[in-house]
C-alpha cells in the first residue's frame, strides 16, 4: 500500500504520523514541494492515501492550486484523504469554501474540544479535552456536507469530515517533541512578537502519544489492520 505525503517545507515533514504509518507498512511518497518537486497525480489515483502536512504558505496562494484541486478530487473518490493545518485549509479551499485571516494566532499547546460526531471518529480517540500542538493564523468555512468534528476556545473549526474518509485537521498530531522544539527555535523571534515564549512548545511524552495514536487510526481508515 501507498501514500502519497505533500511537504511543504523541508522541516516540516510527516513526523509521528509518518513513523506510524511506516510502522503499518505503507510505504511513503514523499512530494517535497519546498525542492521543486511536482505532485505526481492529479486526483490521488494509485495511492492508498493522500496526506497534505502544514506550511508557512496561504492557502489562497494560486502556486498551491493543484494541492487544492488534488485533496479535491481524491476526497470525491471516496479515497482516504487527510490535510493537516495548512493542508486542512486547502481541502476546505479545494472544496469551494474560503480561507481567511483567523481571529488571532493561536500558536502552543491548547485543548481541543470534540462534538458528538467527533466522539463517534476513531481518527479523534482520546482528543476530547485533551491538549494538542496547534501554529496557525488562518482558518476556514466548512465545505458544503462537511461535519464539524472539533473545536478549540479561539478556532471553532479544528477538524470535520467529508464523506467518510477525509479530514482535515488544523492542529498537529504529527509533530513530535523534536519536531516541536525545532519549530520552536527557528521561529523564535516569530512567537515572541506575538507573546508566545518558545518553550512553552516542547511539550510533553503524552503528546507524542495522541500523535501516533492519530497515525494509527489512520492506518485502520486506509484497511491496514493491527
Amino acid at each position: 500500500m501507498r501514500a502519497l505525503v505533500v511537504e511543504h517545507a523541508e522541516h516540516e515533514g510527516a513526523g509521528l504520523v509518518g513513523a506510524a504509518l511506516d510502522e503499518g507498512g505503507l510505504a511513503l511518497e514523499v512530494v517535497r514541494t519546498w525542492n521543486g518537486d511536482a505532485l505526481p497525480t492529479r486526483d490521488g489515483a494509485g495511492y492508498d492515501l493522500v496526506l497534505v502536512l502544514g506550511g508557512p504558505q496561504s492557502a489562497n496562494d494560486p502556486a498551491l492550486d493543484g494541492e487544492a484541486a488534488l485533496l479535491a478530487a481524491s476526497t470525491r473518490a471516496g479515497r482516504p484523504t487527510i490535510g493537516i493545518c495548512l493542508g486542512a485549509q486547502l481541502l476546505a479551499r479545494g472544496l469551494g469554501a474560503c480561507v481567511r485571516r483567523g481571529p488571532a494566532p493561536e500558536i502552543g499547546i491548547f485543548p481541543i474540544a470534540l462534538h458528538e460526531a467527533g466522539k463517534k471518529e476513531p481518527l479523534l480517540a482520546g482528543l476530547d479535552g485533551a491538549p494538542i500542538f496547534q501554529w496557525h493564523f488562518d482558518t476556514f468555512d466548512l465545505p458544503d456536507d462537511a461535519v464539524l468534528l472539533a473545536s478549540s476556545a479561539r478556532y471553532a473549526h479544528q477538524a470535520f469530515r467529508v464523506g467518510a474518509r477525509s479530514f482535515g485537521v488544523q492542529f498537529h498530531p504529527e509533530c513530535s517533541r523534536a519536531m516541536r522544539v525545532d519549530w520552536a527555535t527557528r521561529g523564535a523571534d516569530e512567537l515572541r512578537a506575538v507573546g508566545v515564549d518558545p518553550a512553552a512548545l516542547a511539550g510533553d511524552d503524552a503528546l507524542d502519544a495522541r500523535g501516533l495514536a492519530f497515525g494509527r487510526a489512520l492506518l485502520q481508515l486506509v484497511g491496514v489492520r493491527e
